[in-house]
């Protein structure tokens, strides 16, 4: 299945489930000046979540652009050193609000799973928030999950926040291992184990019920909502059976023709760990510079010129 393949299968899942595709917004957050970045589906929801804004629908899905090299949420020194951060991604999300909750956000992400893409169910785990016993409950009423691969995790893992600020709520994620001999670490392979590349998070559902506020207080949201993200391009590596993302058809004309422009093959670590930031930084700056940002001496600019100039210290490297 290619990527192309996965962002219409997803799609066309919840629109049968009665939710409005949502075009992606652009990489450069409107009106928000907690984020230099747009790093999640559910920012351009974010005024709904808070009760100041609404939508002419209750149910959402869509695939977001994002980048995470900043902030709370940066991913920017894995880039390149594993096979499955990046600092430009697209989600794939599906949002409620003030409709479906926690059962059903569950429920659907079983079955797109293991039933509409057939990932064998004894490689997957599902986490909880640690006093969350409703989701734990959940995974073992409405789908056959075995219960001894639902973990709990405490704030650190399981209670996603956008930022230092805004909305929040704990998350149950679901993992997926990739089998013995895919983590190069040495150390002890395990679910939220820093740095196992053997079991990787796919897909995170947030239940949004909190805003943090400028004290760094929660605060109860007047209402209850879904919010959840998967990976596009982890889902599709594991879908087309590669244990890199950038093995896949998104990232493979990258490496291709940094291989013909530089004369060198993707081999050895040292190469492959170049090619890679070369490629995932190229796509980041293409979208951004595509969006409205331009490399500058400041703010989100300043961001954009330190991966050009990474991208080209790994480029005289080769």
């Amino acid at each position: 299945m290619k990527a192309k393949d996965v962002r219409k299968s997803f799609v066309k899942f919840f629109e049968e489930r009665g939710h409005t595709f949502v075009p992606s917004s652009p990489v450069i957050p409107f009106d928000d000046p907690t984020l230099l970045f747009t790093n999640a589906g559910m920012n351009q929801f974010k005024d709904v979540f808070l009760g100041t804004g609404t939508r002419p629908y209750k149910r959402a899905v869509n695939y977001q652009k994002c980048i995470r090299v900043s902030g709370k949420h940066n991913d920017l020194e894995e880039v390149g050193k594993d096979t499955y951060h990046h600092t430009f991604f697209e989600m794939l999300g599906n949002w409620s609000f003030e409709d479906y909750y926690k059962k059903e956000a569950i429920e659907w992400a079983w079955e797109l799973l293991t039933k509409e893409w057939g990932l064998p169910k004894d490689r997957l785990y599902a986490t909880v928030f640690k006093d969350d016993d409703e989701a734990e409950e959940l995974w073992k009423k409405v789908t056959d999950i075995s219960h001894d691969r639902i973990l709990r995790f405490d704030e650190k893992t399981n209670f996603w926040e956008m930022g230092d600020t805004g909305p929040c709520g704990p998350c149950s994620e679901i993992h997926i291992d990739l089998g013995e001999g895919t983590c190069t670490k040495n150390h002890k392979c395990g679910v939220n184990v820093d740095g196992c590349s053997r079991f990787i998070e796919l897909w995170n559902l947030v239940f949004i019920q909190f805003n943090r506020n400028e004290k760094g207080e929660l605060e109860p949201l007047p209402a209850k909502h879904v919010d959840t993200g998967m990976g596009l391009e982890r889902i599709v590596a594991v879908l087309q059976g590669k244990l890199s993302n950038y093995d896949t058809d998104l990232f493979k004309p990258f490496i291709e023709e940094i291989e013909k422009l530089t004369g060198k093959e993707y081999t050895c670590n040292k190469i492959q760990v170049a090619m890679r930031v070369i490629a995932n930084h190229i796509r980041m700056l293409t979208f951004a510079i595509a969006d409205g940002a331009i490399p500058s001496n400041d703010g989100r600019g300043y961001v954009l010129r330190r991966m050009l100039r990474r991208a080209s210290r790994y480029a005289r490297n080769l």
